[in-house]
């Protein structure tokens, strides 16, 4: 173990356990004697699993995920020859997967047994503009070290480079210049776009997608619900079944077919 090393595995267990729990992340640097960027480092590690020293070995260069993205931004310089008409910006919907990236939150309704002082969970949503390819993820609160998180986790699921994202003006994704997400996609190279200040409907994208979660994943399964890891385990199989096999309506077709016919034009290019 490196001499330098900040918190032990047990340490980092007992972080993102009593996280999960609603303990937040100033609370836990203070009491760890440690900074808030550890803490949010050691939260977002145990999302993965992981809470062992890391290795120097980068396997994430090894995974068919990566060689997908290492494709993608390949054939992206393809794209760029394509000629576009000068308000391709304004379109209502993006020519390239990745382009922009709509995100949303929403507090969770307590489960069936549940005291009325429990602290809610929080969904967080993502929803790419051009295929509606989509990941979510539910959190114990809203902060802006949650979002960040869930950014990054949203970066990893995603069979496409994000280069753009756009979300409101909540407090969770619009701060100060040492905000996480502003961190994040400061050092990731990517755009962040908000939505008119008291126009939360301009980003409807995000909104229609938690809609149709709360009608088609929540209020279907929620008698289902025993418990809030139940409930994520449900979030997850939806995410499954609305990517893959899911007609959307605005365009005809999955998400992964849409994305599909995007490479099949890129290619013909």
């Amino acid at each position: 173990m490196h001499k330098n090393t900040k918190l032990l595995p047990y340490e980092r267990r007992e972080i993102f356990s009593r996280w999960g729990m609603g303990t937040t992340i100033t609370s836990l640097a203070r009491e760890y004697k440690v900074s808030r960027e550890t803490i949010y480092e050691t939260v977002r590690d145990g999302r993965l699993g992981v809470f062992l020293n890391r290795s120097s070995m980068n396997h994430r260069y090894r995974t068919i995920a990566r060689g997908l993205r290492r494709l993608m931004e390949r054939e992206e310089k393809v794209a760029r020859r394509i000629e576009r008409k000068a308000h391709r910006l304004k379109r209502y919907e993006k020519e390239m997967p990745g382009e922009i990236l709509h995100l949303d939150t929403k507090r969770l309704p307590l489960l069936s047994g549940e005291a009325i002082m429990q602290p809610r969970e929080y969904l967080f949503v993502a929803i790419d503009d051009h295929s509606r390819f989509a990941f979510a993820d539910i959190f114990p609160d809203k902060t802006s070290y949650s979002a960040a998180i869930f950014l990054e986790e949203a970066r990893r699921f995603l069979p496409f480079p994000v280069r753009g994202i756009y979300s409101d003006n909540g407090s969770e994704y619009k701060g100060t210049k040492n905000h996480p997400v502003h961190d994040l996609c400061r050092k990731a190279g990517i755009a962040h776009a908000f939505t008119k200040v008291k126009h939360p409907w301009t980003n409807g994208k995000a909104e229609r997608f938690i809609r149709t979660l709360m009608e088609e994943w929540h209020s279907r399964t929620r008698s289902n619900h025993i418990s809030r890891a139940h409930r994520r385990r449900h979030l997850y199989a939806y995410l499954d079944w609305y990517n893959q096999v899911r007609t959307h309506q605005t365009i005809e077709m999955t998400p992964l077919q849409k994305l599909e016919l995007w490479m099949k034009s890129v290619n013909n290019a």
